[in-house]
């Protein structure tokens, strides 16, 4: 069983990825859309000895960190991560995986909206106006509270935690957290005007027919693993698939073009088309912050629940 995000997300891993490996290796794919919160649902698989997931396709750096942390992850051999490595941009194989392209949380507003530049005009609800939505994803959001606060992006790290989640209670009466498939449905039907969003879902809102202008000024980015579940139906496949995707430029190019993400083979970019490659979180290098998963490995047990009390009301 292959885990993803669902929605626009996991009809590209599906189309593109999926059903290239299915071609080759007739193995059949059951995908289940997850949504948000891995990690948390991983561990009580293993808790409850039933991991029903064999590989996840996206799994954030900050899940992935913990997941890792908590002996849920296959690691790669030596021998398979070598030869990624040889083909791999540098950073994206791990010890647990593979970067399947890194998550740009950026600012989304629908057309005659004024669009706030960076985090610090987003939390300022009196000079722009308007109904607001964020992702439940805590670690992206206590780096944008902070950007928010004040804080410069080089300085965010290790968080202030109080600072963060003060800043964060701040906005909440005038937002809602959403999942994935949640964020693209109210930005879509207009229930909300603006958005912290991830970029491919953005991407995917203004390919179906609604225009979203992006700002990626104080953006954050999350990078994304391809995983092999420890203990999982089909471990073994799930390995096989995880190299099949990583030694095999034109597909990520593709899956990349689709969801606008990026990609980890290092000729991947070579074949994508400007304006793709231009959606890119690698395109706006200069105007982000990007996460520290290991933080969040390390914190998410005490800051975690704070975070749910606070999503909760």
């Amino acid at each position: 069983m292959a885990a993803n995000y669902g929605g626009s997300t996991g009809d590209s891993l599906k189309s593109i990825l999926q059903s290239a490996y299915q071609a080759r290796s007739g193995t059949a794919f059951q995908q289940v859309a997850v949504g948000t919160g891995f990690a948390a649902k991983l561990e009580a698989q293993s808790k409850a000895r039933h991991v029903s997931w064999s590989v996840i396709e996206g799994l954030s750096g900050s899940d992935a960190a913990q997941a890792d942390q908590l002996g849920l992850l296959e690691h790669l051999s030596p021998e398979l991560r070598g030869r990624l490595e040889a083909v791999s941009l540098p950073g994206a194989v791990t010890d647990y995986g593979v970067a399947l392209g890194d998550t740009g949380y950026v600012i989304a507003c629908r057309a005659q909206v004024k669009c706030p530049d960076d985090p610090i005009q987003f939390w300022n609800t009196k000079d722009f106006p308007g109904r607001r939505a964020v992702p439940n994803v805590a670690p992206v959001m206590l780096a944008s509270a902070l950007i928010a606060d004040g804080v410069r992006p080089d300085q965010v790290y290790p968080i202030d935690v109080g600072r963060a989640l003060n800043s964060m209670a701040r906005l909440r009466p005038d937002v809602w957290t959403t999942s994935g498939d949640q964020q693209m449905q109210v930005v879509r039907d207009g229930q909300v005007d603006m958005a912290i969003m991830w970029n491919g879902r953005a991407k995917a809102v203004t390919e179906q027919g609604t225009p979203l202008t992006l700002r990626w000024g104080g953006s954050v980015v999350n990078p994304n693993y391809m995983v092999v579940v420890k203990g999982g139906p089909n471990s073994v496949e799930a390995m096989k698939y995880l190299e099949f995707y990583a030694t095999d430029p034109q597909l990520q190019a593709k899956l990349a073009a689709a969801l606008g993400y990026g990609m980890s083979h290092r000729e991947s970019l070579a074949s994508m088309k400007p304006a793709d490659a231009d959606a890119l979180p690698a395109a706006h290098a200069e105007s982000q912050l990007r996460l520290r998963p290991e933080w969040w490995a390390q914190n998410a047990g005490a800051v975690g629940p704070q975070w749910e009390r606070l999503v909760a009301g």
